[in-house]
């Protein structure tokens, strides 16, 4: 995701995941306050509350949010904000030195129930595989390396790195983005579709299919419930 998106977009994909029960919502990150915004006119009642360390775009959200701490993501909300039914981290966990910790801090502060919203980009594109395969690893100024990330997940190990965290994921959406090339777009097309039906309908994706529909991945937003034990502590800064 670009700057300008990050800042002003009011991301419906990553709305889509959090729970229609939430009444209390903090977004780490919350740019300009678009998602939050548009969440409140979606859902009269609803409070949202944002994290943003860019003071000039945290003023613009504190304009159309509950409230607007100027703060990093690594740092805890105010003791003053209610427990969150729902906290969103679209677009942060990857600049964390420590996403670990980071989830397992909102797992604690999370209310009765709770869920998070994670958006990730994926490091298993097609993209990356095929510079990687000409030897290269190039920094850009957004999207899948863009030069501030400091951590990369797949599918696969962003969803480890809830489930380490007290996480159980319960819904999921891809953005895709195919190879360029018209034998790509021939050969993936198919698998693609056919594995977003599948997991669309929580039938199981055949190995083939899912190696397919992880490589097309660009995003992934996971939305994922708090569960009382712990399967792993799985990752972290070492």
């Amino acid at each position: 995701m670009d700057a300008e998106d990050y800042f002003t977009h009011s991301r419906p994909e990553v709305r889509a995941l959090v729970p229609t029960g939430a009444r209390t919502v903090v977004d780490v990150g919350c740019g300009a306050g678009a998602m939050g915004a548009a969440l409140k006119s979606e859902r009269p009642g609803i409070e949202v509350r944002g994290i943003e360390p860019n003071a000039e775009a945290a003023a613009c959200a504190r304009a159309v949010l509950d409230d607007v701490a100027v703060a990093s993501g690594e740092q805890p909300m105010p003791a003053s904000w209610p427990a969150p039914d729902c906290v969103v981290l679209a677009d942060v966990l990857e600049h964390m030195v420590d996403p670990w910790a980071s989830l397992r801090y909102w797992r604690s502060r999370l209310g009765p129930g709770g869920s998070v919203v994670v958006s990730l980009p994926n490091v298993g594109h097609w993209s990356v595989g095929e510079a990687l395969s000409r030897g290269r690893w190039d920094y850009t100024e957004d999207g899948l390396l863009d030069r501030t990330h400091l951590r990369f997940f797949t599918r696969a190990t962003a969803v480890e790195l809830l489930e380490g965290a007290g996480f159980e994921v319960v819904g999921m959406f891809r953005a895709i983005l195919l190879p360029h090339t018209f034998k790509g777009n021939r050969l993936w097309r198919p698998r693609v579709r056919r594995g977003l039906e599948l997991e669309r309908a929580g039938l199981p994706v055949p190995g083939h299919v899912l190696r397919a529909l992880d490589a097309c991945s660009r995003q992934v937003v996971l939305g994922a419930r708090a569960v009382e034990s712990v399967r792993g502590r799985g990752g972290g800064a070492r």
